[in-house]
């Protein structure tokens, strides 16, 4: 699960801006919506984060991208950072060529009898040259453990050295690897890639757990469904009745398969897509591309639920509501929060006051950005704001109470070509 993340000068954000899953102790708060780790801790299932256009909502997923980027980048590939960080550092920093920053804190192991919680804070800050600082740490319930840090040595030198520092509990190579990795990939990457148990189960999640949704309209989203329905074929039907539960009732099948000397040909192994709807007198073939938008975004939206109702995930989705109808929203999230899996949870970002409607998240779920004086994407959470149990959460919002709203302005388009 994560626990949050915190990001500075990357894209929009320069100041540290952190986002945090971790629950206020506040009994008022509907406890429905957390999970209890600890006596100390309680996590969030949903976060939401709400803000007009072009204020940097989605610089956070954009950040998580980058995180995952680099740590799973292939070691083959001569300089990731480029391909990862090009155009992506804070363009107004007084201070120039300062690298981006990320930490990432998630809850690896849950309590067990007679042991505290396992959570690993992972730190790396880059460049599009080189890696200049990592470090993991693993909290045992209070106590904070190195694991290991890596901190480049000062200067301009195409390859920079590194000093290391280990930890006690670390279980992996040390010399070898530390000497192998190079300044532009994540030691965390090679360590794993050796089998070394400590940087394995932070790599894993990583890999296997953050989940990054695609926009849901083009190429990527049918092979993700295709993929999603090959894996598991039974979720076909759960499909067609998660259609149904929103009273899109005319798919009466979802095929899946490839094309075959210019014909359709279903196959457990295919990428395509089609829908079979019908009525009471005819039905129609209709393929992945040629359906609507918000057919394409549910279908997407769907089956990544399905994934975190059957295992540990944590959704990322931009624009969540993009094609939705605000009921459907509302149905979503309510559906996400009461079937998902303990370990998973739904990190959302829209500009749509919808996800404000009163008992749908806590409080201190739902955080607002805004740029600040200097241009810069700031969060701040709803819980920061006293307000009554009676009082209506949108409707303060749409009003002004909150900030994070567009100032519009009369536009009239002058035509100088005339």
């Amino acid at each position: 699960m994560l626990i949050d993340i915190t990001v500075a000068n990357f894209r929009s954000i320069k100041e540290p801006q952190t986002i945090s899953f971790a629950a206020l102790k506040d009994k008022r708060l509907d406890q429905s919506k957390v999970e209890i780790v600890s006596d100390k801790l309680k996590v969030l299932r949903t976060v939401a984060v709400v803000g007009p256009n072009g204020v940097g909502k989605s610089t956070i997923v954009r950040a998580l991208e980058a995180i995952k980027g680099i740590v799973t980048a292939d070691l083959s590939e001569e300089n990731p950072l480029k391909r990862i960080l090009t155009g992506s550092i804070f363009a107004y920093n007084e201070i120039k060529n300062q690298p981006a920053e990320f930490t990432v804190r998630v809850l690896l192991r849950e309590a067990t009898q007679g042991e505290r919680e396992v959570i690993a804070t992972y730190t790396i800050k880059a460049d599009t040259d080189h890696v200049w600082e990592e470090s993991l740490y693993y909290n045992f319930g209070s106590s904070k453990k190195l694991m290991f840090e890596r901190i480049a040595s000062s200067g301009l030198e195409e390859e920079v050295s590194y000093k290391v520092r280990w930890g006690k509990l670390y279980r992996g190579d040390k010399k070898r690897s530390e000497k192998a990795v190079d300044s532009k990939h994540s030691f965390l990457k090679h360590a794993a890639s050796k089998g070394g148990e400590t940087c394995s189960e932070v790599y894993g999640w990583f890999e296997n757990t953050l989940d990054i949704l695609p926009m849901g309209v083009g190429s990527s989203s049918e092979k993700y469904v295709a993929a999603m329905l090959n894996q598991h074929p039974a979720w076909k039907d759960q499909l067609i009745n998660f259609f149904w539960s929103m009273d899109i009732t005319d798919i009466r099948d979802i095929r899946v398969g490839c094309n075959k000397d210019g014909k359709f040909v279903q196959s457990n192994d295919g990428d395509m897509v089609f829908f079979i709807h019908s009525n009471t007198k005819a039905a129609m073939f209709s393929p992945y591309a040629k359906e609507s938008l918000s057919m394409k975004r549910l279908s997407l939206l769907a089956l990544a639920f399905f994934e975190a109702f059957t295992k540990g995930k944590v959704l990322v989705v931009d624009d969540y509501g993009m094609f939705l109808h605000p009921e459907v929203i509302i149905y979503l999230t309510s559906v996400f929060t009461g079937g998902c899996k303990r370990a998973s949870q739904l990190f959302v970002f829209d500009c749509n006051p919808t996800l404000l409607e009163d008992g749908l998240l806590r409080r201190d779920g739902i955080y607002f950005a805004e740029k600040d004086s200097v241009g810069s994407t700031i969060y701040y959470p709803l819980s920061d704001f006293k307000f009554g149990a009676s009082a209506k959460t949108r409707a303060m919002y749409e009003s002004g109470a909150f900030g994070a709203l567009p100032i519009t302005s009369e536009f009239r388009f002058v035509n100088e070509e005339a």
